[in-house]
């Protein structure tokens, strides 16, 4: 079965990137770990294997360039207020929005950017719609 295990950001400047990782997801504990040279790594979320959901991490590495043209990852965020905090977060600490949050007509928004490091990553929330139709 597949089940994505990882997710590595590489980045240009782990500094910026934490400071904006750290305030779009409001995370606090993320510990850096220079374990494998030349790679500097930063974990945002670690993995828990026994329910299948993937650790998150940015990766600072010559051998991992950062590009908007690689994989994107969708980060959801919950409700609609909260991704529209994220999205303020990320703009200001560097993002730049590649498109307006559209809202899906099920429930569910989504924006896609450019995070301080130029990766395209997307934020999404969901709420009920208010008929309490899909």
């Amino acid at each position: 079965m597949l089940h994505p295990s990882w997710i590595e950001i590489p980045v240009h400047d782990l500094t910026r990137a934490l400071t904006f990782y750290r305030a779009v997801f409001a995370l606090t504990d993320t510990p850096i770990t220079d374990e494998y040279p030349p790679a500097r790594i930063a974990v945002l979320l670690a993995s828990d294997k026994n329910i299948r959901a993937p650790g998150v991490s940015l990766v600072h590495s010559p051998a991992h360039p950062p590009g908007s043209s690689g994989a994107q990852v969708n980060f959801h965020l919950g409700d609609h207020a909260t991704l529209e905090a994220a999205i303020r977060q990320a703009v200001a600490h560097g993002g730049q929005m590649q498109a307006e949050v559209v809202d899906l007509g099920d429930g569910t928004r989504y924006g896609t950017l450019l995070d301080s490091e130029g990766n395209l990553i997307a934020l999404s929330s969901y709420e009920d719609p208010p008929d309490g139709k899909e």
